[in-house]
């Protein structure tokens, strides 16, 4: 599981994903790494897939924004501050879904 935590690439994605999801359409694309003017939408869905990916969930849940695993995703976003609790918590959900 530290190997999630050393990912650079899952890190800045999580913390741009809160930064997404909390502040909204007011989110400064820049900060996070993206240009002005990329459509929230897009860059809400390609984070959620990455992060998704990166921790290994099945691929129908990875890549549908409206699955259980991506609404799971945006309420460890709003709620969480920890970037490894939101990937530990990630990593027991996957687990129950993939086992349960």
């Amino acid at each position: 599981m530290k190997a999630y935590y050393k990912d650079p690439l899952l890190v800045r994605a999580i913390e741009a994903h809160k930064k997404i999801v909390t502040e909204g359409e007011n989110v400064n694309l820049n900060s996070i790494g993206y240009e002005e003017g990329t459509p929230i939408n897009h860059v809400y869905t390609y984070n959620a897939i990455m992060i998704l990916g990166k921790l290994k969930f099945p691929h129908n849940e990875a890549t549908q924004t409206e699955s259980d695993s991506t609404k799971f995703l945006e309420e460890l976003a709003k709620s969480e501050t920890d970037v490894e609790s939101i990937i530990n918590r990630l990593i027991e959900y996957r687990n129950q879904i993939v086992n349960p």
